[in-house]
């Protein structure tokens, strides 16, 4: 295993019901947990249409405060901090986001259903035994439900559905009196929520039910007496539901305030998957998404990362020509590692250049003349496994501009430093792309120098006039290059 610049590695789970914090140790192959912490924040609570309620925002920040000083002396590059549906949702989250980082010292990634489904099932894959058993997890949160069927360590099915129980305690108004009619509206829709993938996942089936998240430890914890803490059944989660029903502040007394608000929907919401799903009992575990991120982030630093494998896959589903694609990957890192540019907070330039030079014809099979507004919808809206939201669309939007005019909408929703830094990197992509038409490899690279915004790519004597096709494109590229106020000098030594 790599050694690190620490052994310590942390992950930040801004969940819609709880933020988790939890601190690792990495001793050669095994990973150990030396500290965690958590807190109710319940961001979910209180969203008016869709926007992030005050008092929420307060207590998140407040949270991330105080996590803060327990990651002051772990490498950043060793810190995962996510934010998952609430987040996703949420109209104002750019907003809370800067306040939140700025809180935390920690840029914070918004992740996909696709992706936090992804890393539900890798937390539990590395922390129970490994064997040949088919697996399905849930996870119930706040704002979504996450349903993975998978085998060791590799899902095969993911589903993050959108209900959770913060949502639906505000909906159906179980917070402070929990009904029956209650119970049953949410048990009802979650059923609703759950038919589209009812089939697919009885298909395919399991051998083993896992159950993760605070609401199933919960839940196991109020059946212990007849399921042992480590289980829940059928038959006693129908019977904590009928009691719940008949007298809640009895039957939850022991439950702290907040968990008691949200626990009655997390109990119909799990009935409604035993139900659809047709499961006899769930075996609970305390591995989740943070100890994904953990297995996750540790895996990037041993070339294990599925940013990888989720960029291959887009090649082979869209036939993307490889060699072409290695050959302007090559070819851009190049002139990458010639030129200067601002950072980007949480994302690896180098990489982001790389992969969208090896994906820039990947909308090619659907339009040669739009391909590359093609290729943004398809960066843009695919689940791609290790990425975060904000990643996947620098990436996208690289892509976008790779080609003919640099319209200033091609970067919309990034903030204007995020655009200023993207400006060198597209210089890169797009003189490596110019400079590969003839799709082959050629002999000699130029030089790229750079002052500020004023580049000159330098060639060997003769080449220009050797080369006259090309020589056009990179001329009509100085010409697009100024419109963006960039200075592009095409010379020969």
């Amino acid at each position: 295993m790599q050694s690190f610049e620490s052994p310590y590695f942390a992950a930040v789970d801004l969940g819609s019901n709880s933020f988790h914090m939890i601190i690792c140790r990495v001793n050669q192959d095994t990973v150990e947990t030396v500290d965690r912490e958590k807190d109710m924040v319940q961001i979910a609570r209180g969203m008016q249409s869709g926007t992030l309620a005050e008092d929420a925002r307060e207590r998140a920040i407040q949270c991330l405060k105080r996590f803060s000083e327990r990651l002051r002396d772990i490498p950043t590059s060793q810190v995962r901090a996510v934010g998952t549906k609430s987040l996703r949702s949420a109209k104002n989250a750019e907003d809370f986001l800067q306040e939140a980082e700025q809180a935390l010292g920690h840029p914070i990634e918004i992740i996909s259903g696709f992706e936090e489904a992804r890393l539900v099932y890798k937390g539990l894959a590395h922390c129970v035994a490994s064997d040949e058993n088919r697996r399905l997890v849930i996870d119930i949160g706040g704002a979504s439900t996450e349903l993975i069927i998978g085998r060791d360590l590799e899902p095969e099915l993911l589903e993050s559905a959108s209900f959770g129980c913060v949502v639906y305690a505000e909906k159906y108004d179980l917070k402070h009196h929990v009904s029956a009619r209650g119970m049953r509206a949410a048990y009802l829709a979650a059923c609703a929520e759950l038919e589209s993938v009812r089939p697919v996942y009885l298909k395919k089936g399991w051998d083993l039910v896992y159950g993760t998240s605070g609401t199933m430890r919960a839940i196991a914890d109020l059946l212990a007496p007849v399921d042992g803490g480590t289980m829940i059944r059928a038959s006693s989660l129908r019977e904590l539901s009928a009691a719940v029903i008949d007298d809640s502040d009895k039957v939850l007394d022991s439950m702290p305030k907040l968990r008691r608000d949200v626990l009655p929907a997390g109990i119909a919401i799990l009935r409604a998957i035993f139900d659809q799903l047709k499961i006899e009992k769930v075996h609970v575990a305390d591995a989740s998404l943070k100890e994904g991120l953990i297995y996750d982030t540790v895996g990037r630093f041993n070339n294990i990362d599925a940013r990888y494998a989720a960029v291959a896959k887009l090649q082979s589903q869209y036939n993307v020509d490889i060699a072409q694609a290695e050959r302007v990957a090559r070819t851009a890192i190049t002139f990458w590692g010639q030129v200067n540019a601002p950072i980007i907070p949480g994302v690896s330039r180098s990489k982001i250049l790389t992969w969208a030079a090896q994906l820039h014809e990947v909308g090619l099979g659907i339009s040669h003349s739009g391909y590359h507004n093609h290729g943004y919808y398809i960066l843009r809206h695919s689940d791609l496994a290790g990425f975060g939201r904000y990643e996947q669309h620098i990436l996208a939007c690289l892509v976008r501009a790779h080609r003919k005019k640099i319209h200033d909408d091609r970067f919309d929703g990034l903030e204007k430093k995020v655009r200023q830094a993207l400006l060198p990197m597209l210089v890169c992509l797009r003189l490596a792309v110019v400079l590969h038409r003839r799709r082959e490899d050629q002999a000699e690279l130029p030089i790229l120098k750079q002052t500020n915004h004023h580049y000159s790519l330098i060639f060997h004597k003769g080449w220009l006039e050797e080369n006259p096709l090309t020589t056009a494109g990179l001329e009509k590229e100085a010409e697009y290059f100024r419109e963006m106020g960039i200075d592009l000098k095409i010379l020969e030594s």
